[in-house]
């Protein structure tokens, strides 16, 4: 039998605080809250019941102190804590958007302290993470804040989050992303202005944190190696076919790169950036968005594009500044887990700016250490970003940016110029897409990857330290005899291929990098290698 407590606290939330308020009044309440209301929904099914807060349901669609759901990054932890009483007249409880008659005079060992954030709808968010939900209407109210959001002209949701619990205020940082549970209600962004405007303002019961890939992946699969292994080929070929004019191997590449993400700070194992050289301009300006960026999205749940323009560099933010002690944000202020498509092709002729070299300066920053200054008034500190990088160029390498591996992409004989820019630069209503079942399948196969741990064999490690050795002596044998200058296999060069080794192993759902899939990257490495030449 359902218990109708759920639907209950839904209905009416406020009793619901006032009965754990008189069952406990002491400091303990806000955490006991969380506690509580966080077992009443632990079913996920009762907890897709409470109503959620997106574009089709906007803020002010609710009333007053309405239950509901928020999925959101936060984007700001910056403003001052606010002051409330724990406890009103009558033994009622404060807080959590209750409004009281003020009492004549303020006990002081009644106030309480609550921590202001603001989030904002998760940046770059794909369409299919939505559960199904319609399309957001056209004639949505304008957001609260818009600068706050990385791309103030893209509709979004923002809400100011109101927090009782200072052990869950003391975990969430900038670019967290959670899904927060409270009471709606509209209050001023600064209480201590009289003329501030008024926001949506959640009073968080609870919340639950995401994972980096924002719905729960499993890694490995259990399904058998060969199936995997197929599926695996079968969605490289979608890839390449729908995104890159039948590259596999660039397509393959793109993958393994969209997979990566921070392994380690210390020492720094970072996701190692990709450009994709020799692309295209687009045919029309009409049609200047790669269609890789869609095909992505179909995949992978949070995707941002940053169409590089002399416009785009010198005029906008990159990094997130503090104004007037507000925090707005910029292009680069993207949750754990994000894939960041650069295209260059916007770039015309003309100077950049000194806000321009700081932007671009910014971004390699990112590829290059996993870091984001956010800017102060007297000084910048640097946060923890952890975003997958691939840059669309048309000459043989980035024309702003150093990455760490770089792939021409290979033309199909037979097509002219202008199919191939057709085929690269499609409308995104013309994917074919595969059957909802496999497209599923597919999602499970790179979201498990993108989560995934994975080591390296006792056979594999003997091996790969031999054949690096072996490798290295070879090549500066062939460096000494060359008549023309020959690049030498480096330390870094094992790095980076053991760094693809592991997204490979994980593209397969396999939990140690073996002497077979060292091998196989060793031949993809060759090939693209010679690509270059």
């Amino acid at each position: 039998m359902v218990s109708a407590l759920p639907f209950d606290v839904i209905a009416d939330p406020s009793t619901e605080l006032q009965r754990l308020f008189d069952q406990d009044s002491s400091d303990s309440l806000p955490a006991r809250v969380a506690d509580h209301f966080s077992s009443i929904f632990a079913d996920p099914i009762v907890f897709d019941k409470i109503p959620p807060v997106d574009l089709n349901n906007p803020p002010e669609s609710f009333k007053d102190r309405a239950l509901i759901r928020f999925r959101a990054m936060v984007q700001d932890t910056s403003a001052s804590p606010e002051m409330y009483l724990a406890e009103a007249g009558g033994h009622k409880y404060g807080g959590w958007g209750v409004v009281y008659d003020a009492p004549d005079e303020i006990d002081y060992d009644n106030l309480r302290e609550c921590s202001v954030f603001w989030a904002v709808s998760i940046p770059g968010e794909s369409d299919w993470i939505h559960e199904g939900q319609a399309q957001p209407i056209s004639s949505a109210q304008a957001p609260s804040q818009p600068h706050k959001y990385p791309h103030p002209n893209i509709a979004h949701v923002g809400i100011q989050l109101k927090i009782y619990n200072p052990s869950v205020a003391e975990t969430l940082k900038s670019t967290d992303t959670a899904t927060f549970v409270g009471l709606i209600t509209s209050e001023p962004r600064d209480l201590d202005t009289h003329a501030s405007d008024a926001v949506p303002t959640l009073h968080v019961l609870f919340h639950r944190p995401h994972p980096i890939t924002i719905l729960p992946y499993t890694f490995p699969l259990p399904s058998p190696r060969e199936s995997i292994s197929g599926l695996r080929r079968e969605l490289i070929e979608w890839i390449a076919r729908e995104a890159l004019a039948d590259d596999i191997d660039a397509a393959e590449w793109v993958l393994l790169c969209c997979l990566a993400r921070v392994q380690s700070r210390t020492p720094p194992i970072l996701p190692p950036s990709l450009t994709l050289s020799r692309f295209p301009s687009p045919p029309t300006p009409s049609l200047c968005t790669p269609v890789l960026c869609a095909v992505i999205t179909h995949l992978f749940p949070a995707v941002t594009l940053l169409p590089l323009s002399l416009g785009t560099i010198n005029d906008s933010c990159f990094m997130p500044e503090s104004r007037e002690e507000d925090l707005h944000s910029g292009w680069l202020q993207l949750p754990r887990g994000s894939i960041c498509l650069v295209t260059e092709s916007g770039v015309t002729e003309g100077d950049i700016n000194e806000k321009g070299v700081l932007n671009l300066r910014a971004t390699q920053e990112i590829m290059t250490h996993q870091v984001l200054d956010y800017v102060f008034p007297y000084s910048s500190f640097k946060f923890e970003t952890d975003i997958a990088w691939i840059v669309l160029s048309e000459g043989h390498k980035s024309a702003f940016f150093q990455t760490h591996i770089s792939i021409p992409l290979k033309m199909t004989n037979g097509i002219s110029d202008t199919g191939v820019k057709e085929r690269l630069f499609k409308p995104k209503d013309e994917i074919t897409l595969p059957p909802q079942d496999k497209l599923e399948m597919f999602r499970s196969l790179v979201g498990g990857a993108k989560i995934g741990l994975v080591g390296v064999s006792e056979d594999a490690a003997e091996f790969i330290q031999e054949d690096f050795v072996e490798e290295r002596r070879t090549s500066n044998i062939a460096s000494t005899s060359a008549s023309k200058p020959h690049s030498k296999i480096t330390a870094d060069d094992l790095i980076r291929r053991m760094t693809m080794a592991k997204l490979l192993a994980l593209s397969l759902h396999e939990t140690e990098v073996t002497v077979d899939i060292w091998n196989r990257m060793k031949e993809l490495d060759a090939r693209r290698t010679s690509r270059l030449d």
